[in-house]
C-alpha cells in the first residue's frame, strides 16, 4: 500500500463524502424519482434518509480508495466498517441531542456537524488501517458490518419501522413517498394531532 497516497486520500474523502452526500440527498427528485433515485436517494427529510446518504457517500469513496491506494483489503475492510458506523451514529445522536434543547433542526448547525463528523470517520477509518492490532482478524466482523449497514439501507426506504428516526418530519410519512400525495393535508393533519394531544 502506498500509505502516503492513502493518507491523501482519506483527506480528500472528507469533502468528497460531504458533497457526494449532499449530491444523493436530491437524487430522488433529480432522477424522477425512480427506483435508482429511491435506492440511492433520500426519499424524504427523516434522519434515515440522512444516514442512508452518508453511508453510501462513504463506502463509495472507500471502494475508490480501495482501487487507488491499495491498501491490504482484509484490514481496510473492517477499518471502514467501523468508520462509517461512527459516522451514522454520531450524526443521529448529535442531531437528536442538539434538537432535543433547540426544539427544531437547525440547518448550519447540522452541514457543519456532519462534516466534522465525516473528518472523524475518516481519521478513525485511517489510524484503524494501519493500527498494529488490525491483522485481518477482524475482516469477517468488518464484512458483516458492511452487509448489515447495506441490507438496511436497501430495505428500509421500502419498508420503513414506525419509528422516529425513520419519519419524514415535514409529512408525516415513513420511507417512499405515496403518490399524488397532498403534502399540505398531511402538515395540518400533524399540528391538529399535536395540538389534539396537548390539550
Amino acid at each position: 500500500m502506498n500509505s502516503k497516497l492513502f493518507r491523501n486520500l482519506e483527506i480528500l474523502g472528507i469533502p468528497v463524502v460531504f458533497l457526494f452526500a449532499s449530491f444523493l440527498h436530491f437524487l430522488y427528485d433529480i432522477t424522477g424519482k425512480s427506483v435508482l433515485g429511491s435506492l440511492f436517494g433520500s426519499v424524504n427529510e427523516s434522519v434515515w434518509e440522512h444516514l442512508k446518504i452518508f453511508f453510501i457517500a462513504y463506502v463509495f469513496w472507500g471502494f475508490v480508495e480501495l482501487l487507488w491506494a491499495r491498501p491490504k483489503l482484509s484490514e481496510f475492510i473492517f477499518a471502514k466498517a467501523v468508520g462509517v458506523y461512527i459516522l451514522c451514529f454520531l450524526i443521529a445522536l448529535f442531531f437528536y441531542i442538539y434538537t432535543f434543547f433547540t426544539g427544531k433542526a437547525i440547518f448550519i448547525v447540522d452541514i457543519i456537524a456532519s462534516l466534522l463528523l465525516t473528518c472523524l470517520a475518516h481519521i478513525v477509518s485511517y489510524r484503524l488501517t494501519l493500527w498494529q492490532g488490525n491483522k485481518g482478524q477482524y475482516f469477517a466482523l468488518g464484512l458483516m458490518m458492511l452487509f448489515v449497514g447495506f441490507t438496511a439501507v436497501l430495505c428500509f426506504t421500502f419498508y420503513p419501522p414506525k419509528l422516529s428516526l425513520f419519519r419524514d418530519p415535514i409529512t408525516g410519512n415513513f420511507g417512499v413517498p405515496p403518490k399524488n400525495i397532498d403534502e399540505g393535508a398531511q402538515v395540518l393533519s400533524e399540528v391538529f394531532a399535536q395540538k389534539t394531544t396537548a390539550s
